[in-house]
C-alpha cells in the first residue's frame, strides 16, 4: 500500500526551514518520515500538493510533510483501517494523556484535541471519520513546587504511539523532547506494572543504572572520569569535561561540553559549545550554538545562535498557559513550562530578559541593556 508525503515546500514558520530539513533527533524530519514508513513496507510516494492526490488509485494514507509520527503510530492507524477492512476513511490523531499534553503542541485553537494532517483514504473517500489512536502510557514525573506548577509535577510520560504536527520551533522543539523520552520505553516494559512508579522515580538505583545500559558513545570521544553519564548517545569527537551531568540526552558529533555543565533530557546538535557550568534541560539545538551562563530550560536554539547570561524566562507568575507565535496565529501552548525559540544566527548579550514562549527572529542582535556599560566616556580618546 502507499503512503504519500505531501507539501513538502512547507518551511517552519520562525525559522523559514524547509520542513523537511528540520532536525529530528539525529536525522531530519524527512529522512525520518521515509525510514518509518519504509520500515513497515508501505511504498512511500511524495507529491507537491493535496490536489495530486485526485490521481491515486485507493486505498492510501498520506500525511502533510510537517507531521512527525512514531513507527506504533503508523502501525495502529494501519491496523484500525485494516480492521474496518479499509472500507471509510479516517483522519487521525492522539488522545489527550499527560505524553500528548506535554509533547504534541496544539496546532488549532481548539485545544481538547490533537488532530494530526494524517489521512487514510479509502475507495469510498467522500466521508472522513475522525479516529484518536491510543498507546500505552509509561510515568515519569518530575516533583515540581506548586507556586510553578499547580499539579506540583512535571509530566515526561512516555507513550510509543506519539504524533506531532509542527506548526512553529516549540512545536518542533517538543517533538524532539517527546521522541527523545520515548527511548526509556524499553526499560519501562522491563519493569513489572505493580512496580514501575516506584522504580521509575528520578534518581533511584534502579533508574540509574537501567539509563546507563543504554549509554552509546561514537569514536574519538574525550570524556573525563569524573562526568556522569545516564541514558545518552554520544557522537563522534565529542568533549566533555570534568563533574558534568548528562542525563537522558543527544549529544551531537563535535560538541564541546565544558567542565561542570548540566544537560538532561535534551537534544543538542552538532559543534554546539556548551561553555563552564552551564546548564541546559529539555532543550534542542541546531549544529553550531554557542550557550554561556544558564540555565536554559524548555528553549530552542537557531543554527549558529550564540545566548550569552540572558534571562530565559520560561513561566508566568499568573501560572497560565503560555501563547505562542505560529504560521496560524498565537496560540496556547497549554504548557506552563516554556522557554525561548532562538532564530538562525541570532545574537543575545548578557541580562536581556525574554518572556516565555517569545520567539527572537533570525539574525537578531540584542545587545546587552543601556545600564550595561559598553562605549568609553565622551571625553576620552
Amino acid at each position: 500500500m502507499k503512503i504519500v508525503r505531501v507539501n513538502s515546500h512547507y518551511k517552519l514558520f520562525g525559522l523559514g526551514d524547509e520542513i523537511g530539513t528540520v532536525p529530528i533527533l539525529q536525522t531530519t524530519l524527512g529522512d525520518y518520515q521515509k525510514s518509518i514508513c519504509e520500515r513497515l513496507g508501505l511504498e512511500f510516494v511524495e507529491m507537491n500538493d493535496v490536489q495530486a492526490l485526485k490521481n491515486l488509485t485507493t486505498p492510501y494514507f498520506y500525511f502533510e510533510a510537517q507531521c512527525v509520527f512514531t513507527k506504533e503510530f503508523l502501525q495502529a492507524a494501519i491496523q484500525h483501517a485494516k480492521r474496518d477492512k479499509f472500507n471509510t476513511s479516517f483522519q487521525f490523531g492522539l488522545g489527550i494523556t499527560e505524553n500528548s499534553l506535554t509533547f504534541s503542541l496544539p496546532s488549532e485553537k481548539v485545544t481538547q484535541t490533537r488532530k494530526m494532517p494524517f489521512f487514510f483514504v479509502s475507495e469510498n473517500a467522500s466521508e472522513l471519520n475522525y479516529v484518536e489512536l491510543h498507546g500505552e502510557e509509561f510515568e515519569l514525573l518530575t516533583p515540581m513546587p506548586t507556586q510553578i506548577v499547580r499539579t506540583g509535577h512535571y509530566s515526561l510520560n512516555q507513550n510509543p504511539v506519539f504524533a506531532a504536527n509542527i506548526i512553529s520551533p516549540f512545536h518542533l522543539l517538543q517533538a524532539n523532547m517527546g521522541l527523545n523520552m520515548n527511548r526509556c520505553i524499553g526499560l519501562q516494559k522491563l519493569v513489572p506494572k505493580s512496580l514501575r512508579k516506584s522504580l521509575a522515580k528520578p534518581f533511584g538505583l534502579f533508574a540509574i543504572l537501567g539509563l546507563k545500559s543504554i549509554n552509546k558513545k561514537g569514536k574519538n570521544c574525550r570524556i573525563h572520569p569524573s562526568a556522569i553519564i545516564e541514558g545518552c548517545i554520544i557522537g563522534d569527537n565529542v568533549t566533555i569535561g570534568a563533574n558534568c551531568v548528562l542525563r537522558m540526552s543527544i549529544i551531537g558529533s563535535g560538541s564541546f561540553i565544558g567542565d561542570a555543565a548540566i544537560v538532561t533530557y535534551s537534544v543538542i546538535g552538532e559543534r554546539n559549545f556548551v561553555a563552564t557550568g552551564n546548564q541546559l534541560s529539555l532543550c534542542l539545538s541546531y549544529p553550531q550554538v554557542f550557550t554561556i551562563h544558564g540555565p536554559y530550560q524548555f528553549t530552542i536554539f537557531g543554527r549558529s545562535s550564540a545566548v550569552f547570561a540572558t534571562i530565559n524566562c520560561d513561566i508566568r507568575l499568573d501560572q497560565k498557559t503560555i501563547s505562542i507565535e505560529t504560521d496560524r496565529g498565537v496560540l496556547d501552548s497549554q504548557q506552563y513550562l516554556l522557554g525561548i525559540a532562538y532564530g538562525h544566527e541570532a545574537k543575545v548579550g548578557g541580562s536581556n530578559i525574554i518572556a516565555a514562549g517569545r520567539f527572537v527572529p533570525n539574525r537578531t542582535v540584542l545587545n546587552p541593556p543601556d545600564f550595561i556599560h559598553l562605549k568609553f566616556p565622551e571625553n576620552e580618546h
